[in-house]
């Protein structure tokens, strides 16, 4: 691929997550013409195997200016064309930590003019500019780093192995193959017989329908990325920040004899038999003057609204009032996982009234008695039929651009229906095929490449 963006200057960035006291090893990542030199001239090694390619060897990082060794590490050699980025590529692996990684940075910057920091994403950038990935490889590596949970890291290394581009190239392939008839048709018509709008309009509902069926499967599939939104109601002190706590194992919230304890919502990220779920536990529901505990009931009934999915609990000891009924009967029937009955080892379950609690889990939260069955109703309700045959995930970028190449196709079916001439149909296709191309990266411009790049991290 000719190169839209400039990658004559030798790049250098932190490649691997630093944080102050922590991490064994820290990666410096250099790529570029000069990458191998600028090592060497920080860089003192006995090995024999001292930069040849794809070779791991043994080092010191030197100061020259004040003659004194920094950190021993270990140095690996990729050189063009067989590298991530496709040009020469040192990565020094030296001690973790803030304070070690980043005077191995200074060290090296700082003794080689011709270096300078990489910009957000640049090798991946570089990568893609070399012919090394497509561009929605480059785009899957960074939801792989972001992933938040086992499945949806899953599906970016999907897109890693270029199964994104796989479906992309299938469909365009199939509208190319449509295309070529018509233009065969334009410039050898006596060779043909009539135009079969019929059957073109059968084969681009065909394509359609591939490309709706991405789009839906993305939709469903951004559960996976964010999670699905589960969100606790209930009046105060009915249990619901001590089951946040349960379900999360982890005191994420404080739990207290005292109403009105939670103020705010509060979020914790977990996996329920493979399914990602966001639990997150609202303000007690009640009347009360407090102006800051206020505000956090009226965000607990936004929650309703915003969330996927709702549990309502209530006290087993205090009975279900006519204020619990009158808070159910704002959640959506389709939204509501269960009614929660929580407290049960306070009074005897004999004398519990079930009247109108069909759709109820009763449990002791605070001796840990109910999970199971809660869990049962957590996946029957948002269960995996959700996740089948979901193995891509498509970002924004991308479905956009199908979506405008579904516009193009839909935009045929008035010329089929009128049956206008048939080239006209070539411009809709053509059309479709750029937006398709602008998915994989053969239809870009600079503005747009870096827009997409400095997205990702620094390092990669």
């Amino acid at each position: 691929m000719e190169s839209i963006v400039t990658t004559e200057d030798t790049i250098a960035a932190i490649a691997s997550a630093i944080s102050l006291g922590k991490g064994g090893i820290a990666v410096i990542r250099v790529s570029g013409k000069e990458a191998i030199n600028a090592c060497k001239n920080i860089v003192e090694t006995n090995s024999k195997y001292a930069w040849n390619s794809h070779r791991v060897f043994h080092g010191f990082i030197k100061d020259n200016l004040e003659n004194k060794y920094i950190d021993e590490i270990l140095i690996s050699v990729m050189q063009s064309p067989n590298s991530f980025t496709g040009e020469d590529i040192v990565e020094l692996h030296c001690h973790g930590g803030v304070i070690v990684v980043n005077k191995v940075m200074d060290i090296l910057l700082s003794n080689n003019k011709e270096i300078r920091i990489a910009n957000p994403g640049e090798f991946s950038q570089r990568a893609f500019l070399n012919g090394k990935i497509d561009l929605t490889q480059a785009e899957s590596i960074n939801q792989l780093i972001n992933a938040k949970n086992n499945k949806s890291a899953e599906i970016a290394f999907n897109g890693v192995k270029g199964e994104i581009k796989k479906k992309i190239d299938d469909i365009k392939n199939d509208l190319i193959e449509q295309l070529s008839e018509i233009e065969a048709r334009v410039d050898f018509e006596e060779d043909f017989g009539d135009f079969n709008y019929n059957d073109f309009s059968k084969n681009i509902k065909n394509i359609k329908d591939k490309i709706e069926t991405l789009i839906e499967n993305t939709k469903r599939g951004s559960y996976i990325h964010n999670g699905i939104a589960i969100a606790l109601i209930g009046k105060t002190n009915v249990g619901k920040s001590s089951l946040l706590n349960l379900l999360s194992k982890k005191d994420k919230a404080i739990v207290t004899s005292i109403p009105g304890t939670t103020r705010d919502t509060i979020e914790v990220n977990l996996t329920i038999k493979d399914i990602p779920i966001k639990i997150i536990d609202t303000a007690g529901i009640r009347e009360t003057d407090e102006y800051i505990e206020n505000i956090g009931i009226e965000k607990s009934f936004e929650m309703i609204e915003k969330s996927d999915y709702v549990i309502y609990l209530f006290s087993l000891e205090e009975g279900f009032n006519k204020d619990d009924e009158k808070i159910i009967r704002m959640i959506p029937q389709e939204k509501l996982i269960t009614i929660l009955g929580n407290k049960k080892d306070l009074i005897d379950s004999k004398k519990i009234n079930k009247k109108n609690l069909s759709n109820t889990v009763l449990m002791s939260i605070k001796k840990n008695e109910g999970e199971k069955a809660l869990v049962e109703k957590i996946f029957k309700k948002c269960g995996s039929k959700e996740f089948e045959n979901i193995d891509v995930f498509l970002n924004e970028r991308q479905i956009s651009n199908l979506k405008d190449c579904l516009k193009n196709l839909n935009d045929t079916d008035t010329i089929i229906a009128n049956q206008l001439p048939f080239d006209f149909l070539s411009i809709e296709l053509r059309d479709g095929i750029k937006n398709l191309s602008r998915i994989t990266g053969e239809e870009l411009t600079e503005e747009l490449l870096n827009n997409i790049f400095s997205k990702f991290c620094i390092g990669k």
